[in-house]
């Protein structure tokens, strides 16, 4: 299975792993194969000499082979220290001397070579590693066999070469740990501009687009890429501007013709005919305003500093919208706290959000129930109406532009809800809608703490990212 990874720095990271982890195992086998080589090529030395040595003991005499070793040779193979075993074989195959009980061979004398070879012979529980050793006296030739059982605990070399990994871990694995950190420090440095900028194009929206990535201090492999990503924001720039232009112009120049429309139908003497054309009249104007008011809001910025008193922005819209409730037999009420609650924003696009939202549960709460305007300290508004509620398939689509559920109702255009949340997004804050408890929606507005920086300022777009 194929192992995906979203970020760069975990890729490049997960590769370090794997080649560092390779690298170990090389590293470990390479000196396990040595150490393992040098100390065979010890232990061969170490027979060899044995060999050399007892040879020198050894002489002919009569028709056979005598030996007479000193004492504290004779001593290390009778008695078995470091596991020594010696025998000596004629080229008969008679035995001339051996330290084993009932006078063994170390090697079955048809082993025996005529030439200086190592050999490994297990004998019972003991595994002995040798050399023959051949000697030559005129036409008489024998075999020295010296041979060392590894399983007796005085041999401690195979010990050394078995534990030697396990001992040289707690030296390797804490110097490729260190190196692995250190790695990801290096491989991090050496993203952060490539992480900036990725940083900033998040921050990049509508309102914002003219926000362009650095290419400075960027890898020349990424650079061509955040240079066509500039470019295309451009192209996008020039394309928003040129909508923007075109619907707060087209908006403006309908403005006149439909107050010269409503002036002239206050004048014309048949006023049923007028009356039944005012109200797409104010359709018309209403559309036309909300237009003007989508159009402002997309090049609206907020200062730094600015303030609004959330509690009093809900007040006054109630306010506001309070004879309209009336007029069609509906109340709205504000609750919460009666001290401000200071956010940071723009009070009159606050007010317009808040407004739209009161507007709507008005529209759609039933007759006799009342709209319920909550502030939070946190800085969140509830707004709650006893309307038909809204499906959680529509949750999401009520909030774009043009959007109604039966369009062949001529009630409102579906700008409403979207100029709630444009205001809202330019302060960096939420809108959400749920299903409400026995009947009903609950439309909620959330804004950051005041010290928070809004996504509509660029000064603060570019502190976060650099």
């Amino acid at each position: 299975m194929r192992v995906r990874f979203k970020s760069i720095l975990s890729r490049i990271i997960w590769l370090h792993v794997l080649a560092l982890a390779g690298l170990f195992a090389a590293i470990s086998f390479a000196a396990y194969f040595l150490l393992g080589a040098t100390a065979n090529d010890f232990e061969e030395r170490v027979l060899h000499d044995h060999a050399t040595a007892v040879a020198s003991h050894l002489k002919a005499s009569g028709g056979g082979w005598s030996l007479e070793l000193p004492p504290d040779l004779e001593a290390l193979y009778s008695r078995g220290y470091g596991g020594y075993a010696l025998t000596v074989v004629d080229d008969g195959g008679r035995t001339v001397f051996s330290s084993l009980p009932n006078r063994q061979l170390l090697s079955a004398p048809g082993q025996s070579a005529t030439a200086l070879s190592f050999f490994q012979q297990r004998q019972g529980k003991a595994i002995f590693y040798g050399i023959n050793f051949p000697v030559r006296d005129g036409n008489r030739s024998a075999t020295i066999q010296v041979a060392q059982d590894l399983e007796n605990p005085d041999v401690i070399l195979d010990d050394v070469v078995a534990g030697f990994l396990g001992r040289i871990a707690w030296i390797v694995i804490p110097i490729f740990a260190l190196l692995l950190a250190i790695d990801v420090l290096i491989v991090r440095r050496a993203l952060r501009p490539i992480t900036e900028a990725s940083q900033l194009a998040q921050s990049i929206g509508p309102s914002k687009i003219a926000v362009r990535l650095p290419t400075q201090n960027l890898p020349a492999e990424v650079r061509p890429l955040v240079e066509a990503i500039n470019q295309a924001l451009d192209r996008l720039e020039s394309g928003f501007q040129i909508q923007r232009d075109f619907t707060a112009d087209a908006a403006h120049e309908l403005r006149t013709p439909l107050t010269v429309l409503r002036t002239l139908l206050d004048v014309l003497p048949g006023q049923a005919a007028a009356g039944e054309l005012r109200p797409h009249i104010d359709g018309m104007s209403r559309i036309v305003g909300q237009l003007l008011e989508l159009a402002e809001l997309e090049s609206f910025t907020i200062a730094a500093e600015e303030a609004a008193d959330l509690r009093a922005i809900c007040s006054e819209a109630v306010s506001v919208m309070a004879p309209i409730a009336l007029a069609h037999d509906k109340t709205i009420e504000l609750t919460g706290p009666t001290e401000p609650i200071w956010v940071h924003g723009n009070s009159e696009m606050l007010f317009r959000a808040v407004r739209n939202l009161a507007e709507n549960a008005i529209r759609h709460t039933a007759v006799g129930t009342s709209v319920e305007v909550e502030v939070g300290k946190t800085g969140i508004v509830r707004v709650k109406d006893r309307g038909p509620g809204i499906a959680p398939s529509e949750q999401e689509l009520i909030f774009r532009r043009f959007w109604r559920r039966d369009r062949r109702s001529g009630e409102n255009a579906g700008l409403g809800l979207s100029i709630v949340q444009r205001a809202i997004q330019i302060h960096g804050g939420v809108v959400a809608v749920k299903e409400r408890a026995g009947g009903g929606a609950i439309f909620s507005i959330e804004l950051p703490p005041r010290g928070f920086a809004p996504m509509g300022s660029t000064a603060a777009i570019l502190e976060r990212a650099l």
